[in-house]
């Protein structure tokens, strides 16, 4: 029986994707000046800077270096990587029916978050959010030195919540860090992922928005009494 839930939080909790939307757009804005901020030419370059993005899954330097080249910039690369790391918390949005859902859930289960990247960026993002109050821990793989899919900070979450780790779902929205390593750390994988185009044939349980978390729970709350 499920009593605990953990959480990813970029692309799960956020959404990383108009986050880094909004980010990148004013960091174009900004170094070209001369175009129309809400017109095409911007909203190209935009895009690339997206597709260089790679859903947040590499290196900021790439971004920004791939950026400076293809526009013959003249900019520090390393200074524009500080300006993203001390503002990109600034950027941050929440899923749909995020903070309504998460209220219903702590009701009945207890809650964490583990999350991928550097410890400073990843609790700013989460307390400008206001979120640290629906959870009862929050471990970062940076304060860690090992990351999802490492299945031990897995486990260290479902210690955390005084559980075993069948004891615990995990729901998360990359596929090769969060859903591999909760199976691999014997939880229940919830794949969340808001985009109905992308396809898989993988039988692990999907979500598109957050609702369908109460149905899930709800099932079983009623499978079990």
């Amino acid at each position: 029986m499920i009593k605990g839930i953990l959480f990813d939080f970029d692309g799960t909790l956020s959404n990383r994707v108009e986050s880094a939307y909004r980010k990148y757009k004013d960091d174009v804005i900004e170094l070209f000046p001369h175009l129309d901020k809400d017109g095409v030419e911007i909203e190209a370059i935009v895009q690339r800077c997206m597709t260089w993005d790679e859903y947040g899954t590499i290196n900021k330097k790439h971004v920004y270096e791939q950026l400076k080249s293809h526009y013959n910039l003249d900019y520090d690369v390393k200074e524009m990587i500080k300006k993203w790391y001390d503002t990109f918390h600034l950027y941050q949005v929440l899923q749909n029916d995020c903070i309504d859902i998460l209220k219903k859930l702590k009701k009945k289960y207890r809650l964490g978050i583990i999350t991928n990247g550097d410890s400073n960026l990843q609790r700013k993002k989460i307390e400008y959010l206001g979120l640290d109050k629906y959870f009862e821990f929050v471990l970062v793989s940076g304060d860690k030195g090992n990351h999802k899919p490492d299945k031990t900070i897995f486990i260290e979450g479902a210690q955390k919540l005084g559980l075993s780790c069948e004891e615990v779902a995990f729901v998360g929205d990359t596929y090769a860090t969060d859903i591999l390593g909760a199976y691999r750390a014997n939880m229940m994988p919830i794949w969340y992922f808001n985009d109905p185009l992308r396809f898989s044939d993988s039988n692990v349980t999907r979500i598109y928005n957050f609702e369908e978390l109460l149905e899930i729970f709800d099932y079983q709350i009623k499978d079990n009494n």
